[in-house]
């Protein structure tokens, strides 16, 4: 009797010490994954320009290019210049400083006789 209860003493002994092992194996691999997953977070983010410790003078800049085709009739297209560029700006609700640049060209002029 007293030879099964040591065996079932070392037996849960054992089981401990293999818990504790599998904890401290689970915490290593988290520790890992977590650093992988910031490491690859950062890379990301340097790749996209989006650091988190941007300077005040740094920028982050996007642009969005918007081409519209407009026609005029007559006497109108006596008064338009070869090309004109205006720019404004201003800032958005979220505090953004955009610059809208603005560029008028004539592409084509048509005679009365062209179609």
């Amino acid at each position: 009797m007293w030879g099964f209860l040591a065996q079932l003493l070392v037996a849960l002994v054992l089981l401990a010490f293999f818990l504790v092992s599998c904890q401290n194996v689970m915490h290593i691999v988290r520790g890992s994954v977590c650093f992988l997953l910031k490491h690859a977070h950062r890379e990301l983010d340097k790749e996209l320009g989006e650091s988190p410790g941007l300077v005040d003078d740094e920028e982050v800049l996007s642009t969005r290019v918007v081409r519209r085709r407009v026609l005029v009739k007559g006497n109108e297209v006596l008064h338009l210049p070869g090309e004109q560029v205006t720019e404004e700006q201003f800032t958005d609700d979220h505090g953004n400083i955009i610059t809208r640049k603005v560029i008028r060209k004539v592409v084509r002029q048509l005679g009365p006789g062209d179609t």
